[in-house]
């Protein structure tokens, strides 16, 4: 499933061949998978107007259309993705952008039709739906907020990264990496970390989410592509997801794969020395106040 760096990496390459270019019509191939309007008014509504930007909410590719004529929210899913050249397989096509000036078309494809296609009036409308649904921009959560958030729960950790109403855009494969990073075992109480493993924490997700979207993303098999078609790069360069048996970056000892109940068909890879089940000890000193 596409997470934070594969879908900023849609983003980044949507942004150039959208943002400021004129929309000849929206072709709507499945109205299946459309929501907040019918599949006349969406075509109508497409007609003639502006791209104004091309942004990321958490897994969400946001376009919003000038002159405060509404808003395109596309949610890739499992299996969705943009493509700048035409893709291989029509019979995945789900929606069409044919542009003016000239003439060119992106297209969004679902092999298994699991995302989701949404119009909004504005952007308080977006808002108040995103709000609903996620928690704070994992790229933008601060320390404190996200120390708060995990008191609250006492799941493992591991779920809990991944749960998008804690905070959005981190799914398997950059839990482990995160956890990894932070030196946490995925099974480590969220409610019972100490101040300094939240810090080790908070400090681990940006620079992992940073360092996948710089190889744009990763594709660990066909479901993923950037808009030009090409495989990310990030399962190339990281540390824990797909690695098991090999030896550990940090340590030198084998990294396991193993299940966590709860995250049903998703394998979760640790090192078992770095990253200790047991719990620390714990100091008043080390207490979040």
């Amino acid at each position: 499933m596409p997470e934070l760096p594969e879908v900023e990496t849609m983003v980044r390459g949507l942004r150039p061949a959208l943002e400021g270019r004129r929309l000849l019509g929206l072709e709507l191939h499945d109205p299946s998978m459309l929501l907040g309007c019918t599949a006349e008014e969406f075509k109508a509504r497409g007609v003639g107007v502006r791209v104004a930007e091309v942004k990321r909410r958490g897994k969400w590719v946001v376009i919003g259309l000038a002159d405060d004529r509404g808003m395109i929210v596309i949610q890739p899913r499992m299996t969705g993705g943009f493509r700048l050249i035409e893709p291989d397989r029509p019979e995945h096509v789900r929606l069409t952008f044919r542009l003016a000036s000239p003439e060119a078309s992106v297209w969004f494809c679902d092999t298994r039709r699991l995302g989701r296609i949404l119009w909004f009036d504005g952007p308080d409308e977006a808002d108040v739906a995103f709000g609903r649904s996620h928690g704070p921009d994992a790229l933008e959560i601060t320390r404190v907020e996200l120390a708060a958030r995990l008191r609250r729960t006492r799941r493992a950790i591991k779920p809990t990264l991944m749960d998008q109403k804690v905070l959005a855009g981190i799914g398997n494969i950059y839990a482990d990496e995160i956890l990894f990073e932070a030196r946490l075992h995925p099974l480590r109480v969220s409610a019972e970390l100490t101040s300094r493993e939240v810090d080790r924490l908070h400090a681990a997700i940006a620079p992992v989410l940073s360092k996948a979207i710089a190889a744009e993303g990763a594709s660990f098999d066909a479901g993923y592509r950037t808009v030009l078609g090409l495989e990310g790069g990030f399962l190339a360069v990281n540390s824990m997801y797909g690695r098991a048996g090999e030896p550990c970056k940090g340590c030198g000892a084998p990294i396991e794969k193993t299940r966590i109940a709860g995250l049903i068909g998703r394998p979760t890879y640790l090192c078992p020395r770095c990253q200790p089940q047991r719990r620390p000890r714990r100091g008043a000193s080390d207490r979040d106040g």
